[in-house]
């Protein structure tokens, strides 16, 4: 089991998430009362790559079974160098493969086994999250339920509770209907929005809806040591349809911690002709998250 101490230089060691690294788990729409496994499709990792366990913990297996021994019990943003991929499985609610892993990790004896996919992500951040001056670590998984799951582990507070996470939407890559979608990640400076936050953007590369979402963690009101908590701070949804489309384009205030979205409508009228109609909205920060600011009312 990895101390505290010891992932934390762990953290700071990793590099930041590639910027093309994208994380997908989706179902196209079923009528049928229990959707099809086999419709499951998710984001396959190769060999030679570095991922993380982006769960609470994971038991890192003897062989890719579900009841196989276990070798040794891995922690929330444990890097792992893949090394081969198994074959697709079902685990519980998920679909997915098993992965024959080894943990890179210079502090430790050496190690490998099998993760189950659904435990993976290149999604893994270090930062100061919350401005307590101690570092937390975030990952992103898909959950069960076809969302985005963000953790955030607070490394010197004790198990269990040293673990808050939210879910964030993504958007259906099967337009009309469907359940998850891509999701891309990234850190968003405390200079750039006033607050740290985690921006997650999902979008599929045909038409349909697209969302971006971002991710706070505050709570421990600046005290070292104290599990703050993870909220869905602001979410935008848009659409693109051709020649229909809502698009929105976000910018920060960081000074006075305001969220600035302007939002662009074009619909195509009767005649043919395309309406475009151009509307701007304000958040500000309360609370961990971006609420609307009420208009001013003119005289």
């Amino acid at each position: 089991m990895l101390t505290p101490a010891l992932l934390l230089s762990l953290t700071l060691a990793q590099p930041t998430p590639a910027s093309d690294a994208v994380l997908e788990y989706s179902q196209p729409f079923t009528e049928e009362s229990a959707p099809d496994p086999e419709g499951v499709a998710f984001t396959a990792f190769t060999a030679g790559q570095t991922l993380y366990l982006g769960v609470d913990e994971a038991n890192l297996r003897a062989s890719a079974a579900a009841d196989a021994g276990v070798v040794r019990t891995l922690m929330l943003g444990t890097p792992v160098r893949v090394l081969k991929a198994g074959v697709r499985a079902q685990v519980g609610e998920y679909v997915n493969t098993w992965y024959q892993v080894a943990v890179v990790d210079a502090k430790a004896a050496p190690a490998t086994g099998w993760v189950f996919g659904n435990t993976l992500t290149p999604f893994r951040f270090e930062a100061d999250l919350d401005g307590d001056g101690e570092m937390e670590v975030a990952t992103v998984v898909m959950s069960n339920e076809f969302k985005a799951r963000v953790r955030v582990l607070e490394p010197n507070v004790k198990p269990p509770r040293r673990v808050s996470s939210v879910d964030v939407a993504v958007a259906s890559t099967d337009y009309g209907g469907g359940r998850g979608g891509p999701v891309t990640v990234k850190l968003v400076p405390a200079k750039e929005a006033g607050v740290m936050l985690l921006q997650l953007e999902s979008a599929p590369e045909r038409c349909g809806d697209f969302v971006t979402s971002y991710v706070s963690y505050t709570g421990s009101n600046g005290k070292p040591g104290v599990l703050g908590k993870a909220k869905l701070a602001l979410e935008l949804g848009g659409l693109m349809d051709p020649p229909n489309e809502s698009t929105f384009k976000v910018s920060f205030q960081p000074a006075a911690k305001r969220a600035l979205v302007v939002r662009t409508s074009v619909e195509e009228e009767e005649e043919g002709k395309p309406r475009k109609v151009t509307e701007r909205e304000v958040y500000q920060w309360q609370d961990g998250v971006f609420a609307q600011a009420k208009p001013v009312a003119k005289p």
